[in-house]
C-alpha cells in the first residue's frame, strides 16, 4: 500500500515530527510515502483568514527535509506538494511548481471567492448558501482545475461534502460531468480516505464517484490526508478493499511527476 497525501507541521494545522509520521509508515508496512504539505499561498498571492500553508521561506526547508530523509529511510519516500487550486493563477502556479524536484503534485480546492469551505470555523456559511449551486460552482471549479493541465492528482474530490450538505436535486449528471472531464484530461484522482474521519463519514470522493472514475479508466492513487502520525496509512485496507470490489485492479504511483502502477493484490 502507498499514502500520498501526508502533511508535516508547517502547515499550521498538523503535529507530529516527520519522524513519527515515517515510523507509523514503516510500523504499518507501507510501500511508499508521499509528504505533499500545502504549499505556500502567499507564493499565489492570496492570504486567508487563517493561517493553513507553510510560509514561502519554509518551503525549501520542507523540500531539503524530505529528500534528506528520503536518503535515510528504509520506507520509500516521494516529495510531493498539495497546491490549491485559484482561478485567474494558472500561469503563476505553473511557474512556480515547474522550480522543484518534485514527485507529483495534489491540485485541491479550498477556497470558493476566498471561503475556506473545509474549515471548521466557517462550517455555518454553508446555510447562507444555496447548496445546489454551491456543488455547480465547485464542481465547475474542480473541472477548471483538471483541465489546466497543472497537477498529477485531484485532492479529495467531492471534499464540499465534508460537513455533510448536500444538493436537494438529483446530480448524478454533475457527477457524469465532472468524471468526463476528469477522464479527458488524464489527470488520476486520489481515494482520500480522510472523508471517513469527517462528519460526512464517506470516503473522498464517494463510490459513485469511483464507479464512474473505473467505468472511464480514470486512474486512481491513495492517500490518507494524515495531519498526525497515527493517521498515517489511516483506511488503506478499506480503500483497497473498495477499490477491488469495483473492479480496480491496481493503483498509481508517482515518481519525478512520471506514473507507474502498481497492482493491489489479492
Amino acid at each position: 500500500m502507498i499514502d500520498y497525501h501526508v502533511h508535516t507541521v508547517r502547515c499550521c494545522h498538523a503535529t507530529g515530527s516527520m519522524e513519527e509520521y515515517m515510523a507509523e509508515a514503516a510500523q504499518k508496512g507501507l510501500q511508499e510515502i508521499g509528504f505533499a504539505d500545502h504549499f505556500p499561498l502567499e507564493l499565489l498571492d492570496f492570504t486567508p483568514e487563517t493561517p493553513v500553508t507553510m510560509s514561502a521561506g519554509e518551503l525549501t526547508v520542507y523540500l531539503s527535509d524530505v529528500l534528506k530523509l528520503r536518503e535515510r529511510s528504509a520506507v520509500p519516500v516521494r516529495l510531493g506538494v498539495e497546491v490549491d487550486y485559484l482561478p485567474g493563477r494558472e500561469a503563476l502556479t505553473e511557474k512556480l511548481l515547474a522550480r522543484y524536484p518534485l514527485d507529483y503534485c495534489i491540485g485541491s480546492i479550498h477556497f470558493l471567492e476566498g471561503w475556506d469551505f473545509t474549515h471548521p470555523r466557517f462550517v455555518e456559511y454553508y446555510r447562507t448558501f444555496d447548496v445546489d449551486k454551491l456543488y455547480r460552482r465547485y464542481f465547475q471549479t474542480l473541472q477548471d482545475m483538471a483541465e489546466s493541465g497543472l497537477f498529477d492528482i485531484v485532492g479529495h474530490l467531492d471534499v464540499v461534502k465534508k460537513y455533510a450538505f448536500f444538493p436537494q436535486q438529483d446530480w448524478d449528471d454533475l457527477l457524469r460531468e465532472t468524471c468526463g472531464v476528469l477522464a479527458k484530461s488524464g489527470i488520476c484522482v486520489e481515494l482520500n480516505t480522510a472523508g471517513w474521519r469527517a462528519p460526512v463519514k464517506e470516503a473522498y470522493p464517494s463510490e459513485a464517484f469511483l464507479r464512474e472514475c473505473f467505468r472511464l479508466g480514470v486512474p486512481v492513487t491513495l492517500g490518507s490526508d494524515a495531519h498526525c502520525p497515527k493517521d498515517v496509512g489511516a483506511g488503506l485496507e478499506k480503500a483497497v478493499s473498495l477499490l477491488k470490489s469495483l473492479g480496480f485492479t491496481s493503483v498509481t504511483a508517482f515518481a519525478s511527476r512520471r506514473r507507474t502502477s502498481l497492482a493491489l493484490g489479492d
